[in-house]
């Protein structure tokens, strides 16, 4: 697959890598934050019915490129976090902003003054949409899971740097009401 880096659009990193291959993940599949596309369109063109979601017009424009340019189908969707989507998805994916910095000044990196407030708020909703999510955490900026009584997480993967660890999280719902 052939991906354009955009300027302003998150590149593809470690981070983004340890999130593509699951093989668990098919079907219909969410992905926010999608930069330039490179995640969800590597589970389009394994067959899964992929919608991107990201909050910036550059990385929309970037994404709908790399998908025209792979000749991938996907609907690409400019919208914070899941702000106006509709509808049920096999699985949620999340490559956060996950680096702490107050106030943030990049929200292609940057999560918030903890670094984890925008996957905060991922873990609150996406269970709306789904019952399965993934999403990538650092040791930056952990999540607190006490906080999330009808979540169960598991670390799937991870990537062990001096400075930091990374890890591929699944997260199931057992919420009833959902």
């Amino acid at each position: 697959m052939k991906i354009e880096r955009c300027s302003g659009v998150y590149e593809p990193e470690d981070d983004s890598y340890l999130l593509m291959g699951v093989e668990e993940i098919k079907g219909r599949v969410l992905e926010i934050g999608c930069g330039t596309g490179i995640v969800g369109l590597s589970y389009a063109e394994s067959g899964a019915g992929v919608t991107l979601v990201d909050v910036s017009d550059r990385a929309v424009l970037c994404a709908k490129r790399n998908a025209l340019t792979n000749g991938i189908s996907v609907n690409v969707v400019r919208t914070n976090l899941f702000d106006g989507i509709r509808g049920r998805f096999d699985y949620c994916i999340f490559n956060p902003p996950y680096l702490p910095k107050d106030p943030p000044d990049d929200r292609s990196w940057t999560g918030g003054k903890q670094g984890n407030e925008v996957t905060m708020r991922f873990l609150r909703e996406f269970d709306k949409f789904s019952k399965y999510a993934f999403y990538i955490e650092s040791t930056l900026s952990p999540v607190n899971r006490d906080m999330f009584s009808t979540l169960k997480f598991r670390v799937v993967r991870k990537i062990d740097y001096e400075f930091e660890e990374l890890r591929l999280v699944k997260v199931t719902s057992n919420a009833l009401h959902r």
